[in-house]
Parts: C-alpha cells; sequence; structure tokens
C-alpha cells in the first residue's frame, strides 16, 4: 500500500491523557533520556507532557516554530514559571517564552535526543507520520546544520500500530524506539539520519522556510550546489 492508503487505514484513536503521562514517564526511565542535554521535541498535543518534563529535569528544549516558517526556537529550563510552562511548550507560546535561534548557532550545537509523534512505526523502526513532512524536514535540516551530536537518537511516542513494514521514502528519518504507554521497544538497526533531499524540494518552499533558505545559501556560499550528485 501507498502511505496515504496506511493512514486511511490506521485512523490515530484519540489520545487519552493518562497514556501521554505514562509515555513521558517511561521516557524518563530510559538512559537516552537521563544522559541527554538539549531535546529536540514535535509540537504535537499529545507530547505536551514530555516538553514540560524536559523543561523540568533541567534539559533544553528545541522546538521548530510554526510550519517550520521562522526555524527554531530554544527553550532553556527553569527560565519559565511552572504556572506558564504548558503554554511555553506551545506552538503559540514557545515564541514568546523561547528565543528564536538565527542559523548561525545551529551548528555544535549537540541535540542527543529527537522525539515525535507517530501514527505508525513498523519492526524496522519505519515511521509513518501524518504527511505533513515537516518532522522528517526539520530533523534534516537540523542533521545537515552540524546541529546533532554524533549519537543522536530519534524516538517516537504514542502509536499503538505495528505493522511488519511500512513504505519509506529516502527522507523519511528511521526510529531507534518507540515509546508506548505500556512498553518500550528498541530497534537496533535503525539506518542513517538523511539529509536534506533538496531536488524535491520546491524552490518557493526553500524561499519560504528561513532554515531551509539559510541552509541552501550557505552550501551555495561554500562552492556546493545543493541537489547536484
Amino acid at each position: 500500500m501507498l502511505k496515504g492508503e496506511w493512514r486511511a487505514a490506521l485512523l490515530a484513536p484519540p489520545g487519552r491523557a493518562a497514556d501521554e503521562g505514562r509515555r513521558a514517564e517511561a521516557l524518563r526511565r530510559l538512559a537516552v533520556y537521563r544522559q541527554s542535554r538539549r531535546l529536540f521535541v514535535s509540537p504535537a498535543a499529545e507530547l505536551t507532557q514530555i516538553r514540560i518534563n524536559a523543561l523540568l529535569d533541567g534539559k533544553e528544549l528545541i522546538m521548530p516554530g510554526p510550519g517550520l516558517k521562522e526555524g527554531f526556537y530554544l527553550v532553556r529550563p527553569f527560565s519559565v514559571p511552572f504556572p506558564r510552562l504548558k503554554l511555553a511548550v506551545s506552538l503559540k507560546g514557545v515564541a514568546l517564552c523561547g528565543r528564536l535561534l538565527r542559523h548561525e548557532e545551529l551548528p555544535g550545537l549537540g541535540i542527543d535526543l529527537l522525539l515525535t509523534e507517530a501514527l505508525a512505526v513498523d519492526e524496522q523502526g519505519g515511521r509513518l507520520g501524518d504527511g505533513s513532512g515537516f518532522f522528517d524536514l526539520a530533523a534534516a535540516i537540523l542533521n545537515q546544520s552540524g546541529a546533532l551530536s554524533p549519537e543522536a537518537q530519534v524516538w517516537a511516542a504514542g502509536t499503538r500500530h505495528r505493522p511488519p513494514a511500512l513504505p519509506r521514502d529516502p527522507w523519511d528519518v528511521p526510529m531507534h524506539g518507540l515509546i508506548e504507554a505500556e512498553e518500550v521497544l528498541v530497534f537496533p538497526t535503525a539506518g542513517v539520519m538523511p539529509g536534506i533531499y533538496w531536488q524535491y524540494l520546491p524552490a518557493a518552499r526553500i524561499r519560504r522556510l528561513t532554515p531551509l533558505w539559510r541552509e541552501w545559501r550557505r552550501l551555495q556560499t561554500e562552492g556546493i550546489t545543493p541537489g547536484a550528485g
């Protein structure tokens, strides 16, 4: 089946607050989380408690702005009063409570862990998202710009669907693990983090998304033609 057919067949069940809390606590018990200093977390509603916990646990939180238009925001731990934490980790509030990172700040940022939601994750760590492609693109930008640590891992949270195999595109980010309310799975054969597949991105979209445009210009300045080869 094509990805669209999989999404139609695997409609996500309504999330439960109790499940979100259990997933957030399960993540806290993982060594990869405890050892991380900086996390990139999708702005999905079902990962709200994970983002709040990251700040409470003294970790720096990286989030994309709405639609990736402006780029990435940094929210520092203990910089937001407790009553405003939920706002601070939302798409609406991250621009108010966080700081927009300049593209020049991304290299060497050292993000240790990336977390995203999933509609389904197959037995090899292939993820099926909502079809927008924003997580894969955000991860590719961070990877190509040097913002990830060499040991960075990517985990998904919040799906009950685990088909044997899902269709994959070259730019799909492989998962190292999956956190469910009752179970944690590790995929030791997770593939290499992909870079930006410029040849599949319309020029208008590159110009519209600031981090893409900045990376495009950086490569050109270095004499590299994005998408060549």
